[in-house]
């Protein structure tokens, strides 16, 4: 028999087997939206490239969109805590740091495209992605700016300004990886983190005398 009275079925826990279809559904939506985008996906065409029931759709995820929730929110920690590690381990230096930053957010979205899409690109068709792009917009943009206070000697009261600037730079660098991916910049990968890794550190150095300026400003 391979069904026990302790739930156990083919070797499997009934948890255990709620898991297992849950990450392939999840995997599905990571193909069906990183592929076809967003008005392609549907709980059928999920199911069907899961090789899931519809049934078993729902007693994973609500509806459509909080299956894409879970899959952008889980792209977006892993690749915020993959960066964050490659961070604490580079040496203590602005330069060092930025590179290994940019190196490892870029590496680890664009070695599966289609984790960029559904990160960047396809939450312009959907409310919920888009709810959660500018949360993981934000989540970038405060680590950065952690690494930034740490490095930069900038006075206090210019937190608004570190934070708009830390803000600048994340959105930017998400939409010129989406161009690279396209095919818009002629460069390789290497190149492109040299690119990013120049521009952030030229901002950066640049916010002593942008703080200068806007007090003058407002004096």
């Amino acid at each position: 028999m391979t069904r026990t009275l302790s739930g156990i079925y083919r070797g499997a826990t009934a948890d255990e087997r709620r898991a297992e279809r849950r990450r392939r559904l999840l995997d599905a939506a990571l193909e069906v939206i990183g592929t076809q985008g967003w008005a392609a996906a549907t709980v059928r065409a999920v199911c069907e490239e899961a090789h899931v029931g519809p049934r078993f759709f729902y007693e994973s995820f609500e509806d459509m969109n909080a299956l894409a929730a879970a899959v952008h929110d889980e792209i977006v920690e892993t690749a915020l805590t993959r960066t964050l590690a490659a961070v604490a381990e580079a040496p203590d230096d602005l330069e060092a740091k930025t590179h290994a930053a940019l190196e490892t957010i870029i590496a680890d979205l664009t070695d599966d495209p289609r984790r960029a899409r559904v990160t960047f690109s396809e939450a312009h068709g959907s409310e919920v992605l888009m709810r959660r792009r500018f949360t993981a917009m934000r989540a970038v943009a405060e680590a950065m700016v952690g690494q930034i206070r740490g490095l930069v000697d900038l006075p206090g009261e210019r937190e608004r300004l570190l934070q708009a600037v830390s803000l600048v730079l994340t959105g930017g660098f998400a939409e010129l990886v989406l161009v690279w991916l396209d095919g818009g910049i002629d460069c390789d990968r290497d190149e492109l983190v040299t690119i990013c890794t120049e521009f952030a550190l030229t901002t950066t150095e640049s916010l002593p005398r942008l703080s200068q300026r806007l007090s003058t400003r407002r004096g």
